[in-house]
């Protein structure tokens, strides 16, 4: 089958939960099918750099400038006028001339069988073609702008917020009916969209993990270290450890003082980067050349976040490196966990700080989750699972094209 796949950035590197999902499940489906790439140009050396290891993987790979109004040092500007436009200011961060122009003539010219296009926010352009079309929903986004709307605390940020989700409300909607179906990381996200479309068809298509680059090297764990990851400026993650912090770490550590907490991961905004200032206990590394080294010497990962959609990847991960996981609710969903077995769930300070406590001072229990959590994702979760279902989908839904492969 001929895809031709539409993304917003170059897949790489693989240091955020978007860019793991469409890294993953592009060079994935290369392997089964003859795949374009079209996305915006590199603007870092390590996008560029991406472009080589995906053309390595047999991938023809197109890219548009980026735009006036994507660039990111104009960001606050525009956000500030989305607040007096009908359309939110993601219209303007995705939305090109010169990336409609090339969808154009791709689809004119370039005889393929589905298109498949990353993000719902990339549903503003118009796509003239009857081939099965395909969105990837990475997560409902407008249920993320009222969640960030309830828990944000700095006004300005809080009206933001509230602007993007009450027109995002309706547009992302609008978006995802253009195309054949949408794919969904989650039954709950599947659910949502449906329940506001009842003629709109969904697959899920989970997140996945590479199971063979995420696995413990037996380093000796440290029995007192509690480890967070991800990108730290992501809004669901900086209010998750900031909750964390306030509410959680001091229970734990009135009980065990000799607790350490590392936050690990990209770009951690200032508020977090104090948390180490003003307290040894924490380390706040920034960028990392390599998240294993921190998972294997992790007694427990914690997931406390209260904003999120989707699934979410640092679970996924944290499971594959046979860590034992602790969550909120809302930061385990979409992931077809079994509480106690595989996960420990735990939604108010007290229940979460005891949750961590008895983790770190049972071996045989934290063996235990370490294990159903390592099984669950070789059962479920690994990439090549998730491609070979998303294939199946796309050859259902072009029947024309896959009696051609026969």
């Amino acid at each position: 089958m001929k895809i031709l796949f539409l993304t917003p950035y170059v897949p790489y590197p693989l240091n955020n939960g978007g860019l793991i999902r469409v890294h993953h499940l592009l060079v994935n489906l290369a392997t089964r099918h003859q795949v374009t790439a079209v996305c915006m140009e590199p603007d870092k050396k390590e996008q560029a750099a991406g472009i080589d290891v995906i053309e390595k993987r047999g991938i023809e790979i197109k890219t548009v400038p980026v735009a006036f109004n994507q660039k990111k040092r104009f960001k606050r500007i525009y956000q500030l006028l989305s607040l007096v436009s009908s359309k939110p200011y993601q219209f303007n961060q995705y939305h090109s001339k010169a990336m409609q122009q090339m969808i154009d003539e791709q689809l004119a010219t370039g005889d393929y069988d589905l298109l498949m296009v990353e993000f719902s926010q990339m549903g503003y352009y118009s796509f003239d073609t009857n081939i099965p079309r395909f969105v990837d929903q990475h997560n409902v986004e407008y249920e993320i702008m009222h969640r960030t709307y309830e828990t944000e605390k700095n006004p300005l940020r809080k009206l933001l917020a509230y602007s993007e989700w009450k027109k995002y409300y309706h547009q992302e909607i609008d978006n995802c009916s253009k195309f054949t179906a949408c794919l969904t990381t989650s039954k709950r996200d599947a659910e949502i969209l449906q329940d506001r479309s009842t003629g709109m068809q969904c697959h899920v298509i989970p997140n996945g993990v590479d199971s063979d680059f995420f696995q413990s090297n037996n380093t000796a764990v440290d029995p007192n270290m509690v480890l967070f990851t991800g990108t730290i400026s992501y809004y669901p993650n900086t209010e998750g450890v900031l909750w964390f912090h306030k509410t959680i770490w001091p229970l734990i550590k009135s009980k065990n003082p000799a607790a350490t907490f590392c936050i690990a991961g990209k770009s951690p905004p200032a508020e977090v980067r104090k948390l180490a200032e003003n307290d040894q206990s924490i380390t706040v590394t920034g960028m990392v050349d390599d998240m294993r080294d921190y998972y294997n010497k992790a007694a427990v990962v914690v997931v406390p976040l209260r904003v999120g959609g989707g699934t979410r990847l640092k679970i996924l991960e944290g499971m594959a490196m046979a860590k034992a996981i602790i969550s909120t609710s809302v930061g385990a969903e979409g992931i077809e966990h079994s509480n106690g077995e595989n996960i420990l769930l735990r939604d108010t300070p007290e229940e979460f700080s005891d949750a961590v406590l008895s983790v770190m001072a049972d071996k045989r229990q934290r063996q235990s989750l370490e294990a159903g959590g390592r099984a669950l994702v070789e059962a479920k979760y690994d990439w090549r699972a998730v491609c070979d279902k998303l294939s199946d989908v796309f050859e259902a839904a072009n029947p024309v094209s896959r009696k051609k492969a026969s």
